[in-house]
């Protein structure tokens, strides 16, 4: 039987990814939701500061450093991403040391021993059956004239869900960055497009390549509609939607992207993609950030809206709410809690380089 892939709201997760139900046919797979929001605080690279707050959407309080306080000791580390597995544990992807802290989302307790083997940088990942897929810089990489660095052998890692034994790794190109699946294909955006892979039977093969011939630059995260269609952001000109099927682009849609990050996700119904970009002036201050949506059916584009600093933004797959904050890498950030009309609901200081949320 072939598997379809659902958009299902109940199970949006940001850090790098959407989380979708992977069902059969026409069954549907519902996900209590307990109101709770995991936020990353990326904190700053060279200072291991980051920390993890835990907010609570009916009460609007939020409790920081969450990790710490369950644990004894901090991350130490810089939380890149994260997502939520089906048994509601939060899986942390870490760099600097790199590794994946697995904590039961409710507690923050660590749930078992950190998994090391096989990650080079990580940057995303994907719990979903019996595997986990991590995408992966890899530490190789090339300078180019501008003086930035490329990461040319980027991989996927799988893992059995189980043991956390490391099954393989499988190069996809160069600075791979999210990935989704969709059936038995898994995508993962990268600088030379979108590729797919086939993930049956871990045999991991590459099926495709996708890019617009409109757009230029990476691709760097993905995301879904409500019609299960792929959209992914490629900040050199906005973002593109895709036919997982067919495995064509169906449409391109100039928008605002953060060109660093370039992170994108969806709105609780599916009906508008959502993207974030901050203006920097020539000294590289930040002047103004905005949130955008897409209408995943027209194309248009809207203004959601704005503040002086954003790196991240999210969505409540319970209240439709929209997470961003104004983000500070030397001090605390402050989260902004954005109704789905673009009225400020509340706020609440978070930590150092608030960037990711996950909901459960």
């Amino acid at each position: 039987m072939i598997r379809s892939f659902f958009f299902k709201t109940a199970l949006i997760a940001a850090a790098a990814i959407s989380i979708f139900s992977c069902t059969k046919e026409n069954t549907v797979i519902t996900v209590p939701m307990d109101k709770k929001v995991i936020v990353i605080n990326q904190g700053n690279y060279t200072e291991h500061s980051a920390s993890i707050s835990l907010y609570d959407e009916v009460t609007g309080q939020v409790e920081n450093r969450v990790f710490e306080t369950a644990n004894g000791v901090s991350i130490g580390a810089t939380v890149i991403s994260g997502t939520i597995s089906p048994n509601k544990q939060a899986y942390l992807i870490c760099n600097n040391p790199d590794k994946i802290e697995i904590i039961d989302s409710k507690s923050a307790k660590v749930a078992t021993t950190p998994m090391t083997e096989g990650l080079e940088s990580p940057r995303a990942a994907i719990v979903l059956d019996n595997r986990i897929y991590v995408s992966n810089w890899g530490y190789e990489y090339n300078v180019l004239p501008s003086g930035y660095w490329e990461f040319n052998k980027s991989y996927i890692a799988v893992y059995d869900l189980s043991t956390k034994a490391l099954i393989k790794k499988v190069l996809v190109g160069t600075d791979a960055e999210g990935i989704v699946i969709y059936g038995s294909r898994l995508f993962v955006a990268t600088k030379e497009g979108v590729r797919v892979l086939d993930i049956t039977g871990d045999q991991m093969a590459t099926v495709a390549t996708i890019r617009s011939s409109s757009v230029t630059g990476a691709a760097k995260y993905l995301t879904f509609d409500k019609y299960a269609r792929v959209w992914a952001s490629f900040p050199d000109k906005g973002v593109i939607q895709i036919d997982p099927v067919t495995l064509t682009v169906t449409n391109t849609v100039e928008v605002p992207v953060d060109y660093m990050d370039g992170y994108i996700t969806t709105d609780k119904a599916g009906e508008k993609i959502l993207t974030y970009y901050t203006k920097f002036n020539s000294s590289y201050m930040p002047e103004e950030a905005s949130i955008y949506t897409v209408d995943v059916t027209s194309g248009s584009v809207s203004k959601l809206f704005s503040g002086t600093y954003f790196y991240g933004v999210g969505v409540s797959p319970s209240t439709g709410n929209i997470f961003t904050a104004e983000v500070s890498f030397t001090s605390n950030s402050v989260m902004k809690v954005v109704g789905p009309d673009g009225s400020l609901k509340g706020t609440a200081t978070t930590g150092v380089g608030t960037a990711r949320y996950l909901f459960f």
